[in-house]
């Protein structure tokens, strides 16, 4: 098979259009999460809430359990092979639910590929990138590496703002079932063009690195590897906090501002799109900010803005400010992915493996959050304090959780 270099730019771009496209049809459910509940379950009442939260749950484990799996494949074999797959897994999930998504089980099945998709893309897209801005011989990164992993997270985050805004542009032109329709064919374009412009010319050397312990004379290697598994260890139990508040929020996003503010919801899924496509801004601020002073800074800071939002668009009633508030929202997503990615990137020995952990620990955890709303909700269908009280305790715990790392700044 031929094969040639793959210029660091080049890796980049692709990575940035994959991660955006395999993220949109995810995306979309929870915007229709109403809509979806009228049609599959008419009859059944608060209890169409159970069904609604076990979607999203499986839908969120599918793209989290097979992740360190799909890691260990990442640092044996071609990552462009597994990302063609990630966004044919996506598209065929889409189709469907487009073609046949009139039954609860058809549903099911689409959202599981649609997860799939996402957790075979970003290990060895997360890999792909990190390694792309890396002297593997000496094992140095370069001055802007956050900041690059930080524009790798933004074709993510347009991804899952573009799902959204193409519910509030297409609602009242065509039904939900036709905008996975819709969405299922640029993936497949993007899989066919990726695969013959760049990713068949992946080496296999390419797609395995030296061990991060291999070039380097440390003073205590042992010790030094001790402190690298305590930064690793903080940074998942910083993830799974995070993506606790996440999934709990994310989830009842819409429902919150149709039942409690009165809005619409094609205008909800404008707030939601719109905070995610604003919010992508994040990504490179996080990435900037955390090549100054450090990741554990960002972080923190983080995690408590997130808080201090989620108090705000809970009392707050006036439309405008509850729209800058998801704006916030929407940037703090965002903000803490490149710096926590970094240190995983810097601290791990088998980098796709440990990518493949991260999604698995913000996926697994994340996916109790719909399953904890629905519940929530059938006990008390009209209030949704607990849910952000509890949303926001996650998040203080994220916070405490980083007073035991040192900051990271190389």
């Amino acid at each position: 098979m031929l094969t040639k270099t793959i210029a660091p730019k080049t890796s980049l771009i692709s990575a940035f259009l994959i991660h955006c496209f395999v993220e949109i049809p995810f995306f979309i459910f929870p915007v229709i999460l109403l809509l979806v509940g009228k049609d599959i379950f008419p009859n059944l009442g608060i209890l169409s809430w159970i069904g609604l939260g076990a979607l999203g749950t499986v839908g969120t484990l599918a793209a989290g359990l097979p992740s360190p799996i799909f890691g260990r494949l990442a640092d044996k074999y071609r990552r462009g092979t597994m990302m063609v797959i990630s966004l044919i897994l996506g598209a065929v999930g889409s189709l469907s639910i487009g073609l046949f998504g009139d039954s609860f089980i058809v549903i099911l099945f689409g959202v599981i590929l649609m997860g799939l998709g996402l957790a075979l893309y970003h290990p060895p897209g997360l890999s792909w990138v990190s390694t792309a801005f890396e002297n593997l011989n000496s094992r140095t990164y370069s001055s802007k590496y956050v900041r690059i992993l930080a524009l790798h997270g933004i074709g993510g985050s347009l991804g899952s703002s573009i799902g959204p805004l193409s519910v509030y542009l297409f609602i009242n032109v065509i039904s939900w079932r036709q905008i996975y329709l819709f969405w299922s064919f640029p993936l497949i374009f993007l899989a066919i063009g990726f695969w013959f412009l760049v990713g068949r010319h992946e080496s296999y050397h390419e797609s395995n690195f030296p061990s991060a312990f291999e070039k380097k004379d440390f003073i205590n290697e042992k010790l030094l590897k001790n402190n690298f598994t305590l930064v690793l260890l903080l940074t998942f139990g910083f993830i799974i906090a995070m993506s606790l508040t996440r999934g709990m929020i994310n989830f009842i996003l819409s429902p919150f501002l149709s039942e409690v503010k009165g809005i619409e919801i094609a205008t909800a899924a404008l707030f939601i799109g719109l905070s995610t496509l604003i919010g992508s801004t994040g990504q490179f601020l996080g990435g900037f900010f955390a090549d100054k002073y450090g990741e554990k800074v960002v972080l923190q800071f983080s995690a408590l803005l997130q808080v201090f939002t989620l108090i705000g668009i809970f009392i707050i009633n006036v439309v405008e400010i509850i729209f800058i508030l998801y704006i916030s929202m929407g940037v703090i997503n965002a903000l803490f992915w490149p710096s926590t990615n970094s240190l995983v990137a810097k601290n791990s020995v088998e980098r796709g493996k440990a990518f493949g952990w991260v999604m698995l620990s913000a996926n697994l955890i994340g996916a109790f959050g719909p399953s904890i709303d629905g519940l929530l909700r059938g006990v008390d269908p009209n209030k949704y304090l607990l849910i952000f009280c509890i949303s926001c305790l996650f998040s203080l715990c994220g916070f405490f959780i980083l007073l035991f790392m040192k900051n990271q700044k190389d």
